[in-house]
């Protein structure tokens, strides 16, 4: 590919370069001998050229005014072939803009790609790539390469419009607002020590500036002299109290560290948003349909708690959720989950036949059967105080808990025999080789990942590296998900896979009548279909491009 002209000339320079063609020098002085009569200058009379060229101008200006594409596009071609390279460029770039501003949402330029001309089909076709996220917009370009040889734009703009993008300036400076005093300052270091550790194991091509964030009033003039100071982007502030000093100040170059309700502001938040939803989705992948849920009664445990119950019981109709809930004051594990299993009511039936029978009974209380799974929601402490509990009930159910069971410590990862065969959700970093010593570092070194990668983020697209999940955006906010681990029944903790049950050679038979059966019956709905000729591309979930998954986040 060769290099194309690096500057693109203006638009309104276009008038000007052409005529640049046609002679405009000064003529030399003469000397005229005095005449009787006055006697008009004679005019230079354009060249057919200019004045082919002046027509052309004028029509196409007359075709643009009256929304009349097709002839805009054919006028167009006709000056382009009137133009040096140089020049040709020039035309090239004009249509592009002013086709961009008239066709400037994702249904406008449906319409033009719906229309029967084929140029303003092919020009729709650069539009839609031109609006493609990150890596998909460079195979976009390169794909119109191959399929649309024909378009103007091939001979010059396609290949400025990748050179560019090539060579799009990436960010070189970092500003990290953080409180480095008063009580979010061991937070701040954590976060900063994480930003620092993810920067040494980086090329280093990036300077990383850190400013105190500490006085909320102060905020916004830290990020100005951040700004002055040649930062490219800005992480942080930490506070919701700092945030709301920069909200309404239409700032698109900021990824705040927390929730943020200003619509331009990025936000990356330490806990993800959609973590009772990444449980719940778990639990339907093991069709189970009746769930136990256990919680503290504190805010943001409740708070889950009620959350998953409420997407569990939307999934799907017949998914059942009994929520029982344990106070941390009077700490009664036994008694919460004996509410939750029905303890009492085969205590009372117990009293009950006593009573009656006026004689001692051998007793052992007869629980609910009907429960699949059960749901613990607390500490680490508080959740492996029901181990014993579950032993003693009998009770041989998997147990699923939340992130909350994330060891604190990230290099001294304890056993814990109490947590035996819990699985919960945490980050990558508990089973990543590297430095990271608790979550917040995990979250600063996300932080920075993202950084320098946000231009590769966009919906459908995920950040596989990320050391506090798997980061992807939605809107204007930065999620992740969180991987899947569990404790061994020794207490040792590890990745958590599904289980998988080899099946018996009937069983095998069965599946595979199935799945020919389904085969037929996609096959027969695909004949029916009237789309049957559109392709439905999907990349496999383990395809990877640059460190970049492409997945569809849950």
């Amino acid at each position: 590919m060769k290099k194309p002209t690096a500057l693109f000339l203006a638009p309104s320079l276009l008038v000007i370069t052409l005529l640049g063609l046609v002679s405009c020098s000064t003529p030399p002085k003469t000397v005229v001998k005095p005449q009787a009569d006055i006697v008009l200058p004679t005019v230079p009379q354009k060249s057919p050229l200019a004045l082919r060229i002046e027509k052309l101008e004028l029509a196409i200006r007359q075709a643009e005014m009256r929304q009349n594409w097709p002839e805009y596009l054919n006028l167009s071609e006709q000056l382009w072939q009137l133009a040096d390279t140089e020049n040709q460029l020039s035309i090239e770039y004009m249509v592009w803009q002013t086709l961009s501003k008239q066709f400037n949402t994702t249904l406008a330029i449906n319409q033009l790609a719906n229309n029967t001309n084929p140029k303003l089909q092919s020009w729709a076709n650069l539009l839609t790539a031109l609006n493609q996220p990150g890596l998909f917009k460079r195979q976009a370009l390169q794909d119109l390469a191959i399929f649309e040889e024909n378009a103007l734009y091939q001979a010059n703009l396609l290949d400025a419009l990748q050179w560019r993008l090539k060579t799009q300036q990436a960010v070189r400076q970092i500003a990290v607002l953080l409180p480095f005093k008063g009580k979010y300052q061991s937070i701040s270091e954590q976060i900063r020590n994480g930003l620092l550790k993810a920067y040494m194991v980086s090329d280093k091509s990036v300077t990383l500036r850190f400013y105190d964030s500490s006085e909320d009033e102060r905020v916004l003039a830290q990020y100005q002299l951040a700004k002055k100071e040649g930062a490219d982007l800005v992480i942080g502030p930490l506070t919701k109290e700092e945030i709301d000093q920069l909200a309404g100040q239409n700032l698109s170059d900021v990824i705040a560290l927390n929730n943020t309700d200003d619509p331009v502001l990025k936000s990356f938040n330490f806990r993800t948003q959609t973590e009772a939803l990444q449980i719940t989705k778990q639990l339907n992948n093991n069709d189970f349909q009746r769930i136990g849920i256990l919680s503290s009664e504190k805010a943001r445990d409740l708070s889950t708690a009620e959350e998953i119950k409420t997407q569990w019981l939307a999934e799907g109709e017949k998914n059942q959720a009994v929520l029982s809930t344990y106070s941390l004051e009077k700490l009664n594990l036994r008694k919460a989950l004996g509410d939750l299993i029905n303890e009492e009511q085969s205590q009372e039936r117990y009293n009950n036949l006593r009573w009656l029978l006026s004689s001692k009974l051998e007793f052992f209380p007869r629980t609910r059967k009907d429960l699949q799974a059960i749901v613990l929601i607390g500490k680490a402490d508080q959740v492996a105080v029901f181990h014993p509990q579950f032993e003693f009930f009998q009770l041989e159910l998997p147990v699923y808990a939340t992130s909350n069971l994330t060891p604190t410590d990230l290099k001294n990862i304890q056993t814990n025999k109490d947590l035996g065969n819990v699985i919960f959700p945490t980050i990558p970093a508990v089973f990543s080789a590297n430095a990271l010593n608790s979550e917040l570092e995990a979250f600063g070194w996300d932080s920075f990942i993202l950084a320098n990668q946000l231009t590769n983020l966009a919906p459908n697209l995920c950040l596989t590296q990320g050391q506090s999940g798997i980061l992807y955006l939605d809107g204007q906010q930065i999620d992740k998900k969180l991987v899947w681990a569990q404790y061994s029944a020794n207490g040792t903790l590890m990745p958590w896979q599904h289980e998988v049950v080899e099946l018996t050679e009937q069983e095998k038979l069965e599946a595979l009548i199935e799945q020919e059966r389904l085969e037929a019956l996609n096959s027969e709905l695909s004949a029916e279909s009237s789309d049957a000729s559109t392709t439905d591309l999907r990349l496999a979930p383990s395809e990877l491009v640059n460190g970049v998954q492409v997945i569809t986040p849950n």
